[in-house]
């Protein structure tokens, strides 16, 4: 078939290829109708309303941005299961929902007086796919999130020689507003007060000419093309004035900085610090940060605009920093638990990168005591426990406790199970290990209620036969049955002999046929397409002995219920 034609037939649903279909499939991969890729395509959408199209009209209308609209129908996107994607983040942002940890900062009080009860998270892919939940499109300032952004500043418009000729990279371990400085009376890092306002500096120095606003307006702008232009970038002058009228430590540390290592450039000392506080004022919202962010994740690609924000030395310089001071006293505890570039700001905002995959952005005026959102970090945790999204998961060597890769596909399972059925033909052992265990799970989990039924041993049958496309041989599951039923089998119930089975299998095999087993045993325990309470034990207790995050099993389930809502169970 024509590869045009194959890619009009992607294009339809319910038997019909029209606008609404096109409409729809582009927004189901997770792209959005303000996407500057997808400008021309959207506007034709919209300018010929709901209606069939031919296959003349349909490459007539994607012809100009064809490659991209390829890849969003053919699914490759970096995210390609985008819509499960999308449903597991919903279900983490409504668990972290209940938390109400932590307190406002309460040092201005447009901080104290914020609502304590916004809760928002919008994530980006480097692809351009977007989602968002909750208090996404609330303006507020972004305080030391601007911190990072305006070192890429420094470092584009001075260089890497003479920006750390005044500031340093090392993590400080001490709270974010410390007057303690390097041997050599540098500030630690950009990240903490004393690296900002040195940074702030650097930039201010470089623009002799300009007043401290128009000096923030330029890094507004660096904000704007972050962000794709998806928002306003704003500026608090409440915020401003409370920063400066608060500010006598931040005041302290500028003075102390002037009296040691000195300011660059011989920068006036309160120019600078009316740059810091600016950038601490500017305003932007979750929605606007997380495509911030993949911008950093893409390289400084805007992944919807494709434009050159930032040069990929800078960015990669800026995530350094970001991974080892971005949550201050506690970027240790982060990056040994989540492994991922991060920054907080005190009005309640976390952005966060994941390399080559996406842009995170969570606002939730709750903070704990290192300054950062309650809320934000739980749901970094959260994501960490269940996806692959560690900077060193790719050291697990198959053994991950099942997290999920948000790159994989469907086909990729499709795949696996393909490989496993190979293996088997010829005998190879892992996979008959493999081809065993599903067995006893199938069996011992049917025999836990007691003994078999002819309608069991048809849905045994049934579950074998989809699994490994072929049949079992006839009687195979009655005389299997029967002989793990033998009296001398230890330990005696079926269930706990499974159990201490797995356990004791699950080193020799990789995530992938944990994974096989686990979803072979929801097919066998929730036969009927209802998980109940006890069957929930159950397929936990599997999950535990194949070695299978606890985070994770709860994702399976609400797939397994989703896909049955669907009828694909």
């Amino acid at each position: 078939m024509d590869r045009m034609q194959a890619l009009y037939a992607r294009a339809s649903r319910n038997g019909a290829v029209t606008t609404a279909s096109l409409h729809h499939h582009l927004l189901a991969s997770g792209l959005q109708a303000d996407d500057g890729r997808l400008a021309q395509t959207f506007q034709q959408l919209n300018k010929l309303g709901d209606g069939p199209l031919s296959l003349e009209a349909f490459s007539a209308l994607v012809g100009p941005e064809l490659l991209m609209v390829s890849r969003a129908l053919h699914q490759h996107l970096v995210i390609p299961e985008w819509q499960d994607f999308l449903q597991d983040i919903d279900y983490l942002f409504q668990r972290v929902s209940a938390n109400r940890g932590g307190a406002n900062a309460d040092y201005i009080p447009i901080l104290r007086d914020a609502d304590p009860e916004r809760w928002g998270v919008a994530i980006c892919s480097v692809d351009g796919q977007r989602l968002a939940f909750g208090d996404v499109d609330v303006h507020h300032s972004i305080q030391s999130v601007s911190k990072p952004i305006t070192y890429a500043f420094a470092l584009s418009r001075e260089g890497p020689e003479f920006t750390h000729r005044h500031v340093g990279v090392e993590p400080s371990g001490l709270p974010f507003n410390d007057l303690s400085l390097l041997a050599d009376h540098r500030p630690f890092n950009p990240n903490v007060n004393a690296g900002a306002i040195m940074t702030a500096g650097l930039v201010t120095s470089g623009f002799p000419e300009r007043d401290a606003r128009e000096i923030t307006g330029q890094l507004m702008d660096l904000w704007a093309e972050l962000c794709g232009h998806c928002g306003p970038v704003r500026f608090s002058e409440i915020t401003m004035e409370s920063e400066r009228a608060t500010a006598n430590t931040n005041f302290a540390i500028a003075y102390l900085l002037q009296g040691g290592i000195g300011l660059p450039r011989g920068v006036d000392l309160q120019k600078m610090l009316d740059v810091y506080f600016s950038c601490c004022s500017i305003e932007m919202t979750a929605r606007m940060l997380s495509v911030a962010a993949a911008t950093l994740a893409n390289g400084g690609v805007c992944p919807i605009t494709g434009r050159q924000v930032l040069s990929t030395e800078i960015v990669k310089r800026t995530l350094a920093i970001m991974q080892t001071s971005g949550l201050y006293d506690n970027a240790g505890v982060f990056t040994l638990e989540v492994g991922l570039p991060a920054k907080s700001g005190v009005a309640g905002s976390v952005l966060v990168v994941a390399p080559n995959l996406l842009g995170l952005a969570t606002f939730s005026p709750r903070l704990d005591s290192f300054g950062n959102s309650v809320r934000g970090i739980a749901l970094c945790k959260e994501l960490g426990e269940r996806f692959h999204l560690h900077m060193y998961d790719n050291l697990s060597g198959g053994h991950s406790g099942g997290k999920r890769d948000p790159r994989a596909s469907r086909q990729r399972k499709h795949q696996d199970l393909s490989d496993l059925r190979w293996g088997i033909l010829y005998g190879d052992t892992k996979a008959l290990l493999v081809r065993d265990l599903i067995l006893h799970c199938i069996v011992d989990i049917s025999l836990a209620d007691g003994e078999l039924e002819a309608s069991e041993l048809a849905v045994m049958e049934r579950i074998y036969q989809e699994l490994m496309e072929t049949p079992a041989e006839p009687g195979a599951f009655e005389a299997l049955a029967k002989a793990r039923s033998l009296p001398d089998q230890q330990p005696a119930a079926p269930f706990e002999r499974l159990i201490a089975e797995l356990s004791e299998q699950r080193n020799h095999i990789d995530d992938k046929a944990r994974l096989i087993i686990l979803e072979t045993s929801f097919q066998v325990a929730c036969a009927d397409g209802m998980i109940e309470a006890q069957e929930q034990e159950q397929l936990h207790a599997i999950a535990s002995a194949l070695g299978i995050n606890e985070g994770v099993v709860q994702l399976e389930i609400n797939a397994f219920e989703r896909a049955h809502h669907r009828g694909e169970t």
